[in-house]
């Protein structure tokens, strides 16, 4: 990011806009909310906080959040598909949810990336797995007994 002249703060009259990167901060990114990591400087009051962002700050932000939010999308599935798959096979699930074979294998090594849609679903199934997965094959009328 290129450094920028200090300016004075429009939100408050009175302090001064300089680059500060600090613990702590958090936003909305997407789906959920992201920690912004310590060491990314975002231009800040130095009297009332605000945050001020310019286009390349804010591409910045973004690109990092962006990481960030694919790396936790990852982890949660792969979660959910351990969890779920003490129940019912991987195959058998994927049946279940319309997904092609093999595909949560690729998501659970992390050779492809989720869609947040599906990272929801599974985490829903796998909050009470015996039961969400019982009613969604009743659901789809798979019985329990289906080869897997």
């Amino acid at each position: 990011m290129k450094k920028r002249k200090e300016f004075r703060c429009a939100e408050c009259g009175n302090g001064r806009v300089r680059p500060l990167a600090k613990a702590g901060r958090q936003t909305h990114h997407k789906t959920m909310m992201l920690e912004i990591p310590a060491e990314l400087e975002i231009p800040t009051c130095d009297t009332c906080s605000a945050e001020w962002f310019d286009d390349t700050a804010a591409r910045k932000v973004d690109e990092v959040l962006d990481g960030i939010y694919r790396h936790e999308l990852r982890e949660r599935v792969r979660a959910a598909i351990d969890t779920l798959t003490e129940h019912v096979s991987q195959r058998k699930m994927e049946r279940m949810l319309g997904l092609s074979h093999g595909y949560l294998s690729k998501l659970r090594n992390g050779t492809c990336d989720p869609s947040p849609e599906l990272v929801g679903n599974l985490a829903l199934l796998a909050r009470d797995p015996q039961k969400r997965i019982r009613e969604l094959g009743e659901y789809w009328g798979v019985a329990d007994d289906d080869a897997a």
